[in-house]
This record gives C-alpha cells, sequence and structure tokens, in this order.
C-alpha cells in the first residue's frame, strides 16, 4: 500500500511539472509564440501571475502600484525555493551588509518606453527560461523583474498597432503601421520620459517603483530599450564620460559583462556595439541611478523601437522581426544572470566595499535658504533615501561656495542643513549636489549639469571635512488660525507653494488680489506679489474656515490685518493692488509640438497645481480663444506667427507664453510684431575640418545643459518671489528683445556656473534673454527661453512659470 501511494505520488509530481512546464510555457498559455504578435498588458500580468500558481515555490508576484490610467505595476521575484522562502532575510542581509550575506540580487527592467515594445515580451520569455531549463542559475541568485515600467506607454502603441497593422505584417517602413503618430508610446499618460525620471521622481510610476527599488539596491540593474531600427545591438562597456564616483570595479564588470554578452552574440553571428553613444554621466537614469546607489547599472539596446512592428525591412535589406528582438534581450537578460551567479561573491564583496568607503572630495554638504525654498528640496532628498542632519549653530568652516566659486569661511545658521557623504546614499548625494560636473569627455547623451542647490535656488556649502551635526528634525506643521474679524489676510509670494495655494483658492471661487509694490503693515515687509485675500471682495459665510482649510493644507503661512491703511506703501485699494484674473489656460498640441514639453505643462496644471487646463489641437485653436485667457505654446516649431486670429487674441488682452525653442516661430530678422529675433550664430563654414572631427566640432557650437545666473528686473512681476535665479541652459539658440523688456537675461560675457558650454557659443550667450515680455494691444507675449519646466525637477523654474501665468497681464 506505501508503495503505491509513493508511486502515485510521484507519478502526479512528474504530471505537475510536465503540465507547469507545457501549459505555463508562453505558447500555451497565451495561444502564440513570443513573438508572433503584441501582447497586451493585462496579459502579461496574466501570464506572471500565472507563473506564480505554476512555480509557487519559485516565483512570487507582488503588486507595488497602478499608472495614472490604472493599469498594475508589478514585480516578480524568482529564485530557488529555499531563497524564495526567505526572500526578506536575503534583503534584510543586503542593506544591511552583513558579513554572512551569500545571494546575489538582480534587478531586470523592461519597456521603460512604451513603444520599445520587445521588452514586455522578452520579460515573460526569460522568467519561464529562468524557471525551467535555466534554473541552476538561481541557486546562489534572486531575480526581481519589472516586465513593463511603462504600461501607459506601451498600450498606447499596441492599440496603434492593431488598429494599422496588416494580417500579414507589412515589412515596408512606409507602411502606416510602422508611422506611428504623435505623441508616441515612448512616454507615460503625462508623455514625460520616465528613464529620465528616476532621480526627480516627477510621476508615479517612478515614485511607486523607488520605494521598491530602493528597499533592495540591488547587486546588478538592466533597463533594456530599442533604439533606431538600423542600429545593432548594444551593450556595455558604456562610453565616456563615466562619472568620476563610478568605480573601479563597476567599469570593470561593464567590460566583463560585454565580454560575456560578446561570446554569446559570436556565437549566432548577431551584430553588436559597446563603448559608444551611451555614457555614464547624467543621474536619472536606468543606468546611472542604480550606479550611484552601489549597483551594476546596464543599459541594453536592441534596434526596432515604434518603427518596427512586428516585421521590417532594414536598410541592408535584412528583415528585422520581433522575434529577433525578443531572442536578443532574452540572451543578454540570461547572460547576465549567469555572469552574476558566476560572480555572486565578489558582486557581494564590492558592493560592501562601495557602502563603506568614502571616495568622495567634499565630506559635507551645507544647505541654507529659507524654509520655503529648503522643504521641497528637503523632500527630495528624502524621497531618494538622503539622510540629513540639522547643523549645529554658529559653527565655522571653511568650505567652497556655490555662488562665489571660492572657498571661504561660513558661519552656519539656524535651519541650515547638513547631508554628509558618508552614508548608504553617500555616492548619490555627491552626484546630486556636488559644485561642478567634471567631464572625462564633452561628447554626451544628455544634460551636464543639474545641481539641485541651483535647482531649488538656496545657498549652498562644500566642505572637505565632515561637519558633525545633530538628529535632523523636520520644521513644525503651520496651523493658521481664524481671524474672524480681521479685513484681510496676507500671504507672501515667495515659493511654488505661494502658486500651489492661489490655485487652490481660485478652485474655489475665492478672489485673491496681488500688490506690485513693497509694503509695511503691523511692523513687518511684505514683498511685492504679496497675496491679499479681502474679506470685502469675498462675501461667503465660510469665507475664514475655507481660507484657513487652504492654507493649512499647503503649510503656507497667514498673517492678518484689521485694515487696509497700510504704515509704509501703498493702501489695499490702490491701483497697485491688482486683482488676479480666473486663469482659462489652453495648451497648444500636436505634431509641431514636443511631446515631452507639452508633458510637462500638462502635468504642471493637473498633477502639482490641481488646476484646469484645456488641451487643444493645432487645427482647433481659433475656435478655442473665446474660451480662454491664456495660451501656452510648447516647445517645438510652429508656423503661427502669421496667424491674424491669434494676433488678434493677443491685441485683445489674451496672455501668450512661448517656451525655449518655440520662441525661433515668432522670430524675425528686425524685431517685428512679436518684438523678438535670433543672435547670430558665429560664422564658421570655412573652417576645414576631418571627417573624423565633425561630430566634435558640433559640439563646440552646443550647449548641453549648463548653468548660469540670471540678472533680474525684480521690479516686474514676471520676477517676483525672486531674490535670485540660475537657469538652466538647453540649448545654444540665443535671442535678443526691444528695449526695455530685458526681464531675466545672461551677464554681458557670462561664465557658466556649471555644466558644458561649447567653445563657439560663448560670444552668443551674453546679454542673452532668458526670458521677457512684448505687450501687443492689451495683451503680451511672455517668452520663457529656456523652458522652466524643464523634466519637471527644476523648482524655482515653476514660480517663474506661474509668475508668467497668474501675475503677467492683469
Amino acid at each position: 500500500m506505501i508503495l503505491k501511494i509513493s508511486l502515485f505520488v510521484f507519478l502526479a509530481f512528474l504530471n505537475a511539472v510536465a503540465f507547469s512546464q507545457i501549459q505555463f510555457s508562453p505558447k500555451e498559455f497565451l495561444g502564440y509564440e513570443i513573438g508572433e504578435k503584441f501582447t497586451r498588458h493585462h496579459e502579461v500580468v496574466s501570464y506572471f501571475q500565472a507563473l506564480e500558481k505554476a512555480f509557487p515555490s519559485n516565483l512570487k508576484v507582488e503588486k507595488y502600484g497602478e499608472t495614472y490610467e490604472n493599469r498594475d505595476l508589478i514585480l516578480a521575484s524568482i529564485g530557488s525555493s529555499e531563497n524564495l522562502q526567505k526572500l526578506e532575510q536575503i534583503r534584510t542581509n543586503h542593506v544591511n551588509v552583513d558579513k554572512n550575506e551569500n545571494v546575489a540580487i538582480v534587478w531586470l527592467s523592461y519597456n521603460v518606453h512604451g513603444n520599445e515594445s520587445s521588452g514586455a515580451e522578452a520579460a515573460m520569455e526569460t522568467a519561464y527560461r529562468l524557471l525551467t531549463d535555466k534554473k541552476e542559475l538561481l541557486k546562489n541568485t534572486v531575480v526581481i523583474m519589472d516586465p513593463c515600467l511603462n504600461p501607459d506607454g506601451r498600450e498606447r502603441y499596441v492599440n496603434y498597432y492593431y488598429q494599422y497593422g496588416n494580417r500579414i505584417p507589412d515589412s515596408k517602413e512606409f507602411s502606416a503601421e510602422h508611422m506611428e503618430p504623435w505623441p508616441s508610446g515612448r512616454p507615460n499618460h503625462y508623455l514625460f520620459d520616465l528613464n529620465r525620471d528616476w532621480a526627480w521622481m516627477t510621476q508615479i510610476e517612478t515614485q511607486q517603483r523607488l520605494i521598491k527599488y530602493n528597499n533592495w539596491l540591488p547587486h546588478v540593474h538592466v533597463d533594456f530599450h530599442e533604439q533606431a531600427i538600423d542600429e545593432p545591438y548594444y551593450f556595455p562597456p558604456a562610453a565616456e564620460p563615466y562619472h568620476q564616483v563610478i568605480t573601479k570595479w563597476q567599469r570593470d564588470f561593464q567590460k566583463d559583462i560585454g565580454k560575456k554578452h560578446a561570446s554569446e552574440f559570436d556565437k549566432n553571428n548577431w551584430l553588436y556595439f559597446s563603448k559608444e553613444v551611451f555614457d555614464l554621466l547624467y543621474p536619472s537614469y536606468g543606468d546611472t541611478y542604480p550606479m550611484y546607489s552601489g549597483s551594476i547599472g546596464m543599459t541594453y539596446e536592441q534596434g526596432g523601437s515604434g518603427r518596427a512592428g512586428l516585421s521590417v525591412l532594414t536598410k541592408v535589406g535584412d528583415t528585422l522581426d520581433l522575434k529577433d528582438r525578443v531572442l536578443h534581450h532574452v540572451t543578454t537578460g540570461l547572460s547576465t544572470v549567469e555572469l552574476s551567479s558566476d560572480k555572486a561573491d565578489k558582486l557581494i564583496k564590492e558592493y560592501q566595499n562601495f557602502r563603506k568607503e568614502n571616495r568622495f572630495k567634499y565630506k559635507s554638504y551645507i544647505l541654507s535658504g529659507s524654509q520655503e525654498l529648503l522643504e521641497p528640496l528637503i523632500n527630495q532628498l528624502e524621497i531618494n533615501g538622503i539622510i540629513m542632519e540639522s547643523a549645529l549653530e554658529n559653527t565655522a568652516v571653511k568650505s567652497y561656495n556655490y555662488q562665489s566659486g571660492k572657498l571661504e569661511s561660513y558661519s552656519i545658521k539656524k535651519g541650515d542643513i547638513l547631508v554628509s557623504t558618508d552614508q548608504e546614499k553617500g555616492t548619490l548625494a555627491t552626484v546630486l549636489l556636488e559644485p561642478k560636473t567634471q567631464l572625462s569627455d564633452s561628447l554626451t547623451y544628455d544634460i551636464t549639469a543639474w545641481n539641485l542647490p541651483f535647482a531649488y535656488g538656496i545657498d549652498a556649502y562644500a566642505s572637505e571635512n565632515k561637519i558633525t551635526g545633530k538628529a535632523f528634525a523636520k520644521l513644525n506643521p503651520i496651523k493658521n488660525e481664524i481671524h474672524r474679524n480681521c479685513y484681510a489676510y496676507l500671504v507672501r509670494w515667495n515659493s511654488f507653494k505661494s502658486a500651489k495655494f492661489l490655485a487652490d483658492l481660485q478652485s474655489n471661487g475665492i478672489k485673491v488680489s496681488y500688490h506690485d509694490q513693497t509694503f509695511k503693515l503691523n511692523n513687518q515687509i511684505f514683498e511685492p506679489g504679496t497675496l491679499i485675500i479681502n474679506r470685502g471682495e469675498n462675501q461667503r459665510a465660510d469665507f475664514d474656515e475655507k481660507v484657513i482649510k487652504i492654507a493649512n493644507s499647503h503649510q503656507v503661512q497667514l498673517s492678518s490685518t484689521a485694515t487696509g491703511y497700510v504704515d509704509e506703501g501703498l493702501d489695499f485699494g490702490s491701483s497697485h493692488v491688482r486683482p488676479i484674473s480666473q486663469k482659462k489656460v489652453g495648451l497648444l498640441m500636436g505634431d509641431n509640438a514636443s511631446s515631452l514639453s507639452v508633458g510637462e505643462v500638462w502635468h504642471f496644471f493637473e498633477q502639482q497645481l490641481k488646476s484646469e487646463v484645456h488641451l487643444i489641437w493645432e487645427n482647433d485653436l481659433e475656435s478655442a480663444f473665446e474660451e480662454i485667457n491664456t495660451l501656452v505654446i510648447p516647445e517645438g516649431s510652429y508656423q503661427l506667427s502669421g496667424n491674424e486670429s491669434l494676433k488678434k487674441w493677443i491685441e485683445e488682452g489674451g496672455n501668450l507664453i512661448v517656451m525655449g525653442a518655440a520662441a525661433s516661430s515668432f522670430a524675425s530678422a528686425e524685431y517685428d510684431y512679436f518684438g523678438i529675433k535670433s543672435k547670430e550664430n558665429p560664422d564658421t563654414t570655412s573652417k576645414e575640418l576631418n571627417y573624423s572631427a565633425v561630430e566634435r566640432n558640433d559640439i563646440s557650437k552646443a550647449i548641453i545643459g549648463a548653468v548660469y545666473k540670471c540678472e533680474l528686473d525684480k521690479t516686474h512681476p514676471l520676477n517676483f518671489g525672486f531674490n535670485r535665479y540660475e537657469t538652466l541652459r538647453q540649448s545654444a539658440d540665443s535671442y535678443s528683445m526691444a528695449q526695455g523688456l530685458k526681464l531675466v537675461r545672461l551677464d554681458k560675457n557670462p561664465k557658466a556656473l556649471n555644466g558644458f558650454v561649447g567653445s563657439e557659443v560663448n560670444e552668443m550667450q551674453s546679454e542673452a534673454i532668458i526670458a521677457g515680455i512684448h505687450e501687443i494691444g492689451s495683451g503680451q507675449v511672455v517668452y520663457l527661453i529656456d523652458n522652466p519646466l524643464f523634466r519637471g525637477f527644476w523648482e524655482r523654474g515653476k514660480m517663474l512659470f506661474s509668475n508668467a501665468v497668474y501675475l503677467v497681464g492683469n
């Protein structure tokens, strides 16, 4: 009897194994081979859930959040049955740098760009292979897999392909199935590039993912991508510049993985390249952010992307199909796990060394500024896991002053914040806060400056000595109280919080004005821009309760006054106290617009201000003019300067806000109607170059994300709330304006505070306009030449944009 039962159990076990490996292969579950069709996101999620049921001791699925369009975000943890049972212990041992740590952690991320569609398909196949014929790799390795970082973008792409793809795929590139329309499936719902959002975490997909990522800080992280159709496969080692904080071990592993992948590709005669194009500098990528957190961060790029569809002919006449693209990603994914398994002991040892060593020139950063300016920076550092301390007052330290660019003695003030590089996230803190980015090569893939002290408008000092502080204590929350007999409530216009407070008041039907002069009241000085919420203009029973509730929710400090008669300056009935009209904002969108810029503005209004914005197709613009009083032209290339309806709308009081590269659409040889003209580039056409020097010569004419200090006309509402402003220049395009409109500009012969500036464009930056206004009839055009909402992380830029929306033209 015992023998019969044992035999029955054994046969049942064999049947279960056979069933799990057949029924839950991608083909059996989906009904088609991976690569024959595009798999919709809910089917990808369902497949991983099915794998969990089939292999319960080797795979665990966790939902970690949802997208803006309410699609699931999941992680799959894959390991041996022993390791999966003690998954939390493995994580704890790793993050606590336990001497007994013995399991390598590999994190594989797919489809951060939605139309790089082979990613999610490869994730399913890779997971299945790890659970079946490659399960021996899991003996000392845990694999965490995110099969789709950007479900909303992926579904936008897949929906398009199913609408226009032929029954038999058309491999001709001119076919509709290869011509994905604006804005493409690359970005997420708000049209952000999620691969440039890791450090800034402006999007909910990134915010939710980074909570999980920073809880693990894996040894290895791979970001799977696609590039242009005709490009061979790219894998590390990466191109220069490497940021100087990247260790020799991280560089060596990049070389090892390159050799490992090359051997696999050589066997199959597949083309590939490395050491070109994709560098390791900008901190908010899926390869660099992990690098700066101690991982081996890597980007893999397969030819294809949104133009490839299911099958496409390349320029050499080969057919590139989805199956090939998936196979290449599966090959590098498994190869990565294999090398990580082989080098598990070394990965663990070197990660622990990374955590213990303080290799940085500056050992402490001192951050100084008002509560309103420090708070958002503190939040940004906290969500990145960077630990802060409260500085000890009146301590004198020798440090590098970011503003002067000199080594000086600084006396620490009350409220100053300390960030030591002697911490788990010390490397990331260094990269985000350091005064100057060191470039080993000026030929880079992205911007070369992103300093958070400049982005947040605070003073900063870097010390080569570690400065001791005390436990960080957050400031007490603001609790405003009702003053039922007050004449008005006042709020200083001093940060982006002030703008969010104003938007909330207006959305609740409360009328607000601002004072355009300095005044003194109740022994307090109020700077221009101060908001005045007058009881007499808001005759409603819930006036006090509503104002107090909104102020407390935004943590802005209210002052109250029993009179409109000021001690010094102009009274509240003066014409210099200007009512802020209800803004009816339109945002132009369409083929001529940068989808990224559209998304930055859209997200700014909907998710940050919580205010309404109307998305308007360019062809429908004329029909919208009667319903809007503010129009934002995002970055792009337009033909609007001859639009008579637009001119008439401005003349009758419209507020036109033109951003970044869109300024070129309104510039002319003379100042002409729109009051702006391009500054001429220096003539270099006579220079003779070798072919190999052309690329480097081109960057001599470029600015690749450099920070400049600006000169401000502080008497104009566009600059209210600023003591100073540093701009992030994203291009070398320079403009001049008619006299009197240069409200934000660069100095004469300015020098960048940080970042790369090409040698041939230095002269063009002299007195270049950063922001200005040209009045036309009763309206105006506001030019924001350096996009202040770029990627949503330049905090002081949000204030400049808010001024353009709310304070200009009232």
